[in-house]
């Protein structure tokens, strides 16, 4: 005989997995970067971008309050509506126990507020946690620029014409429809990519054609030996790109100027991009043949 379907195991268990989510994607929001980065770069951790952990966070604290709801009425009523009449007839017999949790609870609650330590201390280390994700050199022209089409983004920051932007999205082999309703995040979910690899691609600096031809990132966007994203790898030194492809420096130097891809000492990977007019992942590709 099937055993009778068990709605307090159910609930027990749903309560615990609603916990275990929600105090993960709580650890995970605490300590993401601003809304402002994770869209520029595609911040993920997990598999999931920072909306998606939000989401997650509300949707099981949902969960949570639903199933509570459901655990009292169901399971725990006659034993709550006793504990209350008894309560009623006979009074406070735990007055210590409520007093304390109600001194504490009030505590937590202005501490947080007010900003008062040690409440203030928790705030200020995970907008420390925060703040760390952010580099310089990967942070937007002006916050949400993502949203932006590409008409707007030329128009707010003076950039090069429109018809330059597409131009250079077309070298790189960048899928788009329409320039003034695909906004910058829409081309980069189009293309496997970020906002900013789109951005740094009609923004970098035109010189000699040399790599114009080189590598050209693809419409799928997907990813290269470097695995990274744009913003940690155009920091790579020839010395650290060198060691990653298992060649050596002079190896290195030797292929990319086989491609017509000019290197100067000290240039990093986005310095030889800017120079060359090429994406630094684009370097990757010549690798894997």
């Amino acid at each position: 005989m099937k055993k009778k379907f068990s709605w307090k195991a159910f609930i027990s268990f749903g309560l615990t997995y609603a916990f275990v989510i929600i105090f993960l994607s709580g650890l995970m929001l605490y300590a993401s970067p601003p809304g402002r980065y994770a869209h520029w770069v595609d911040w993920k951790i997990l598999g999931f971008t920072k909306d998606g952990w939000g989401a997650l966070h509300i949707i099981f604290s949902l969960a949570f309050v639903v199933l509570s709801i459901f655990h009292l009425f169901t399971i725990n009523w006659q034993s709550f509506l006793s504990y209350m009449k008894s309560k009623k007839r006979k009074g406070l017999n735990k007055k210590r126990e409520f007093y304390i949790s109600t001194v504490l609870t009030l505590a937590f609650f202005f501490g947080v507020i007010y900003s008062i330590p040690p409440f203030i201390y928790v705030s200020d280390f995970g907008e420390y946690l925060t703040q760390s994700w952010e580099q310089v050199e990967d942070e937007p022209p002006i916050p949400h620029a993502e949203l932006l089409t590409l008409a707007e983004l030329a128009e707010q920051l003076d950039l090069v014409l429109v018809d330059e932007i597409t131009r250079k999205l077309e070298l790189h082999d960048i899928e788009f429809s329409n320039t003034d309703e695909q906004t910058l995040q829409d081309i980069a979910k189009l293309n496997n990519t970020t906002p900013i690899e789109i951005y740094e691609i009609f923004t970098r600096k035109r010189s000699s054609q040399g790599g114009s031809g080189v590598g050209r990132q693809g419409g799928s966007g997907g990813s290269v030996s470097g695995g990274s994203s744009g913003g940690g790898m155009g920091r790579k030194t020839i010395v650290d790109f060198a060691d990653e492809v298992g060649k050596t420096q002079d190896e290195v130097l030797s292929i990319l100027g086989e491609n017509g891809i000019d290197v100067k000492e000290g240039q990093t990977l986005r310095d030889i991009g800017d120079s060359n007019d090429i994406n630094p992942r684009d370097l990757y590709e010549l690798f894997e043949k």
